[in-house]
This record gives C-alpha cells, sequence and structure tokens, in this order.
C-alpha cells in the first residue's frame, strides 16, 4: 500500500501547476550518428595526398533544456564525435610514399537550439508525447583532416623536397593536427519526437548542421540522434 500511494504521489507531482509556473527542466545523456562521407585527393606541384574514405561517424555528449517562456523550450548540448582514417602522401615520382599514417578526425561541438511544438498527444496519468521542431546556432572545435596545405608546411614549404630527409614521426604529425585545431560557427534545424512517462524523458530527432571547415569538402551534413534523462 505505501508503494501504492508512493506512485500517487509522484503522478501528483508531475500533474500540479507548478511546472507550469517555474517552467520544465530536463537533463540526460545523448548519442547519435552524423551522415556524410567524407574522402579527398589533392594534388600539386606534381605530388598527391589522399586520405580514406570515412563515414558516419558516432558522438555522445550531455543535454539540458528548460522551458520558461511560453510556447518554446530552449535547450543546450555538448557532443563529442570522432572518426579514425588515413593518409598516404605521394611526392614525387623518383621518392617514396609515406604512409598510410593513422590519424583520427575529431569534433567537439555545443549547440544552443530553441524548439516549438507541433502538436502533443497526452495518455492521462502516465504519459505524454509531442512533435517539435526547432533551430539554432552551434560552436565546433576541429581536428583537421591532413591535406597538402598542412603537408607543405612540415616539409619547410617545398612540396617537391625528398620527405625522408626530414625528421618527422608520426607522433610528430598528431602532434601538428592536433596544434591546427579548426573553431568554426554555424547554425542548424532540427525535428523530431519527445516522449516522456512521468519524469523519464526520451528524444528521438534528426538535426541537420550548417557549418565550414566540420566535414572535408561540405559544409552541411545531418545527424540522427537520441536522448534519455529525466525531466521536471
Amino acid at each position: 500500500m505505501k508503494k501504492l500511494n508512493y506512485l500517487f504521489f509522484i503522478i501528483w507531482l508531475s500533474l500540479i501547476p507548478w511546472s507550469s509556473a517555474l517552467g520544465t527542466v530536463g537533463f540526460g545523456v545523448q548519442g547519435g550518428q552524423s551522415i556524410f562521407d567524407a574522402s579527398s585527393k589533392s594534388s600539386k606541384d606534381g605530388v598527391d595526398l589522399t586520405t580514406s574514405e570515412f563515414v558516419n561517424p558516432f558522438s555522445g555528449g550531455v543535454y539540458l533544456y528548460i522551458d520558461v517562456i511560453p510556447f518554446i523550450d530552449l535547450e543546450a548540448d555538448i557532443s563529442l564525435s570522432a572518426k579514425k582514417y588515413s593518409f598516404t602522401f605521394s611526392p614525387l615520382a623518383e621518392y617514396n610514399d609515406i604512409g598510410p599514417y593513422d590519424f583520427v578526425w575529431a569534433d567537439f561541438s555545443v549547440y544552443l537550439t530553441a524548439r516549438k511544438k507541433i502538436v502533443g498527444i497526452g495518455i492521462p496519468l502516465l504519459a505524454k508525447a509531442k512533435l517539435f521542431y526547432g533551430g539554432g546556432i552551434n560552436m565546433n572545435t576541429v581536428t583537421p583532416v591532413m591535406d597538402l596545405d598542412f603537408m607543405e608546411d612540415i616539409l619547410g614549404e617545398d612540396l617537391t623536397n625528398d620527405p625522408a630527409n626530414f625528421s618527422v614521426s608520426e607522433k610528430d604529425l598528431i602532434d601538428f593536427l592536433e596544434n591546427n585545431q579548426v573553431k568554426t560557427n554555424g547554425f542548424h534545424i532540427q525535428s523530431g519526437l519527445q516522449f516522456k512517462i512521468l519524469m523519464l524523458d526520451t528524444f528521438l530527432f534528426y538535426r541537420h548542421t550548417f557549418a565550414k571547415d566540420v566535414i572535408p569538402g561540405q559544409d552541411h551534413f545531418g545527424s540522427l540522434n537520441l536522448r534519455m534523462g529525466m525531466g521536471f
């Protein structure tokens, strides 16, 4: 009987008008998968640099939202995405190739979003669901993909030199990329479904991000995301 009373007490707390007066707050963890296919080959002064294909990296992070403005929810989420790739540098024909070397492309992003309900569905005393859409701004810090401009810096601005004459290790190359992180801002739009049972909160949504220098050769990409957390 005590357990039953406790359950009804939790249900009552979720229904009383405090949430409309103080706003709804939610937080939790987020996972996703970006949708893109990236690879490249560049040539300059008779030399080539080729990166392997890397597709659809996974991401993970946390989120927080608050409903304090009528009809609009404000949210922030932080995510980290990474994908392994390799590159091969092909100098002039008389020299041997460098590589393939393995690297990791990584993107640390902060998304700030305003979203609005399209339609809501309620199950009395237990659950509610709503379709939503929204948009906002994003800030990204990206470990760049190796290209000929970086290789030119490493080889003393002369791509025709014999790379064997340079004491550059794989670790040196990794450190070089990490020290040349790219910071870029953009905007995004998103749409999806929120489903809530008592205080358990779940989101499934698609997001399309518009930002330069995050994905090699692309200025926009999509992602499918799942959130699980608590809403009060």
